[in-house]
């Protein structure tokens, strides 16, 4: 595994500089050569950091961040008048948010990581599973089946006298967990409790919660900060075309949590949501006493609410204006807590996200017209059934009676065949025939084949045509990610190292190229413990 794990990020490199990943926004632009170089190098005598931070902003396209670039004058500026400004490559179609954070924190894609998607259908129970649950619905990291950032904070601390401690804090439990891995201490928001939660008690975090109740927020009311700025810097009207809202909330402004169905849920969909993360983060900082000798600590930091406002409202939205432009003041609070907690320059930071996303789609398919179409194909062949068990991105499963069918392997082509019909469908592929080896193949053969997990992925792999998104008839968003299209794969990247200097404020992002697999190395250099991928698997 863990020369098949090297494969892949060799051939990632090779790609990079071969001009292998187009630096525009859509597949379809002529490939430029990005440059890949060495980053996240500590000059020699730069004294370590004492915490090292990934902040990740779930759902941050590369395209999106540019554009909004110039109105950010507060946390974001900060961090690039400190930092240097990349562009970051998803490797691969499995742009999605447990994929995208199991790599960020082990730096290996959904072939090694096992990590397919948010859910996927399990064979053995004949159930839908979460990332992060077993079958009965019980917290697990045990799906993923490599090692993490936590894991190898443990690891070295066997051999230190003061323990590293690795922290991470979301709204989404599989943010929190799949980026540390198997071991650190994951914290999350649980709707039902209507508190923070972990895998096992906290004692701060109790107090936490009693003190700083989030119910205290459910009858909040987003406003936008500056209705004639977010007219003038979008350049449309509130509720254009295509919005449509997420968790209760409808296309316009105001949005009422306590007008919803439920309050608890919407807090995920408001800026709310990046506030009480980034509190807590920070009460973590002074509980956990982050930061306060010379072993580094990790404190992983994911904005899930980012993620919930790009689907409802789309980024060109006044929506995602307004909620970025409240990130960035609440940011620059976050970065001087940092200063005066840790201590101005003794901390690190790589800014970045697990997955970007499309502009507004022109066209949007669903699962059911995937699942449904698959199954008349199905039956063309095999007669009346129920032949497919599940169609969830990016791979369609098929059920128990159609493996027991004597004429299977015609039905599969004909479902195949079936796909490719589809206006928005880009690839549809026999997953058989992109899994595995994929440290052997090139161009979009590689991508697709770190997609899928050999064992665990259904039997078609479907991915969008450029412009067209996938989602589902019962939760409809404006827009969406998982594609390989440039728009999904690229991300900002933004890394402040050890021993940096102030520069004057960055306007653009450099041409260096980071392959997202790298961050988990980068981040453990920083830390001064051993990279994921060279420990045992579990």
């Amino acid at each position: 595994m863990i020369s098949t794990a090297a494969s892949i990020v060799r051939a990632l490199l090779v790609l990079a500089l071969v001009g292998g990943c187009p630096a525009a926004r859509t597949a379809s632009a002529p490939p430029q050569k990005p440059v890949e170089v060495d980053v996240g190098t500590v000059k020699p005598g730069t004294a370590a950091p004492r915490l090292v931070v990934l902040l990740v902003i779930d759902q941050l396209p590369a395209w999106a961040f540019t554009a909004k670039r110039a109105a950010l004058t507060g946390g974001f500026d900060r961090l690039l008048r400190e930092g240097a400004w990349h562009t970051g490559q998803h490797p691969s179609a499995a742009t999605l948010t447990a994929p995208g954070h199991a790599l960020l924190g082990t730096g290996e894609p959904t072939a090694t990581s096992g990590i397919l998607a948010n859910t996927w259908w399990d064979r053995d129970s004949g159930k839908l599973v979460e990332s992060v649950r077993d079958p009965n619905g019980a917290v697990t990291s045990a799906w993923l089946r490599v090692p993490g950032l936590g894991d190898a904070m443990a690891a070295a601390n066997r051999a230190r006298p003061i323990a590293g401690k690795a922290i991470a804090v979301s709204l989404k439990d599989r943010a929190s967990i799949l980026t540390l891995g198997h071991a650190g201490t994951p914290i999350w928001y649980d709707p039902k409790l209507l508190a923070w939660t972990s895998m096992a008690p906290l004692p701060w975090l109790a107090e936490w919660n009693r003190t700083h109740p989030i119910r205290a927020h459910l009858q909040d009311v987003w406003k936008p900060l500056d209705a004639a700025r977010l007219a003038t810097l979008t350049g449309i009207g509130d509720a254009a075309p295509g919005e449509i809202g997420d968790k209760g909330f409808g296309p316009v402004f105001p949005h009422e949590l306590g007008a919803t169905k439920d309050p608890a849920q919407a807090i995920y969909a408001a800026p709310i949501g990046n506030d009480l993360v980034l509190d807590t983060a920070a009460e973590a900082i002074t509980a956990e006493q982050l930061g306060a000798d010379d072993v580094p600590d990790l404190l992983i930091v994911s904005l899930s609410a980012n993620d919930y406002i790009g689907h409802a409202w789309g980024h060109e939205s006044w929506e995602a204006w307004d909620a970025l432009l409240r990130l960035d003041q609440r940011l620059d609070a976050f970065v001087t807590a940092l200063d005066e907690r840790v201590g101005a320059g003794r901390w690190a930071m790589i800014a970045t996200s697990d997955h970007g996303a499309s502009p507004m789609p022109k066209g949007r398919i669903t699962y059911a017209q995937i699942k449904d179409a698959a199954n008349k194909a199905a039956a063309t062949e095999l007669g009346g059934g129920e032949w497919v068990a599940d169609a969830h991105f990016p791979t369609l499963f098929l059920t128990k009676a159609f493996f027991a069918q004597k004429d299977r392997a015609k039905a599969l082509k004909k479902i195949v065949f079936a796909l490719r019909s589809f206006p928005g469908l880009a690839r549809v592929e026999r997953t058989s025939d992109v899994a595995g080896n994929c440290g052997a193949r090139t161009g979009e053969m590689f991508r697709l084949c770190l997609s899928v997990d050999p064992q665990r992925s259904g039997e078609v792999l479907f991915i969008p045509r450029s412009g067209w998104t996938i989602g589902s008839v019962e939760d409809p968003h404006a827009t969406a990610h998982g594609s390989l299209n440039d728009y999904d794969r690229e991300v900002p990247v933004i890394m402040l190292e050890p021993g940096r200097t102030s520069h004057a404020a960055l306007a653009a992002p450099d041409d260096t190229t980071i392959q997202m697999v790298r961050i988990a190395t980068v981040l453990a250099r920083w830390l001064g413990i051993p990279p994921p991928s060279t420990l045992p698997r579990p």
